[in-house]
């Protein structure tokens, strides 16, 4: 079943016209800084997205999901930042005059570091009660499993009641290792560095009117 997008809205922040001439310098400073940090990508660059499909097998909701043109995370991934990505899926039940109901939800925490001096990358995997850890030498082994989950049993539908559900699927990640920025620049360095969303159409389980 195919994934819908959600877009996201950017907020511009306009600055009064009386502002002093110091302050627009301190301003410009702060904000040829935060581009140093943070280069803006290339126009023609595509933006992250989520891709999946789910599944009924034996009467259990199975999801799988993975995210493609992450380049710039896997940049900082490759300069030896420790990453972690965050797979949320959630279960949520449609209404029509009601507001939409969360059903349940998995969580699967996944962390990467790049060790240079053994060239090679150490993860972990964390589904809320078991703990793997891994090793990988071959980039595009570790990108794969880095970047998608596989076969997670999000409900049975036998405990569900009849009605149109869909599937919310959340991905975010975050830098382990925090940049040396100090002072006022410390405050543009967000925890969370990416987040994207995407939601499945909604599907019946049970006999719906």
């Amino acid at each position: 079943m195919a994934l819908r997008t959600i877009d996201y809205g950017i907020i511009k922040i306009n600055f009064q016209d009386n502002v002093k001439k110091y302050m627009r310098n301190l301003i410009f400073i702060l904000s040829c800084a935060f581009f140093l940090l943070f280069p803006e990508s290339s126009s023609h660059a595509l933006p992250p997205n989520i891709t999946g499909f789910l599944q009924t097998i034996n009467n259990d909701i199975v999801v799988n999901i993975a995210v493609a043109n992450a380049t710039e995370l896997e940049s900082t991934i490759k300069s030896g930042i420790e990453k972690e990505i965050v797979f949320t899926m959630e279960l949520i039940r449609e209404w029509k005059f009601w507001p939409d109901e969360f059903v349940v939800s998995k969580k699967i925490r996944k962390t990467i570091k790049y060790d240079n001096l053994r060239d090679q990358f150490w993860t972990s995997s964390f589904d809320g009660i078991n703990r793997t850890d891994n090793k990988f030498k071959n980039y595009a082994q570790v990108r794969n499993w880095i970047f998608s989950v596989n076969e997670i049993n999000l409900a049975n539908v036998r405990h569900l009641e009849p009605a149109r559900y869909y599937i919310r699927v959340i991905v975010e990640s975050r830098s382990i290792d925090r940049l040396p920025v100090m002072g006022l620049l410390s405050h543009l360095v967000p925890e969370v560095d990416m987040t994207i969303a995407r939601e499945s159409e909604p599907f019946p389980i049970g006999e719906t009117r």
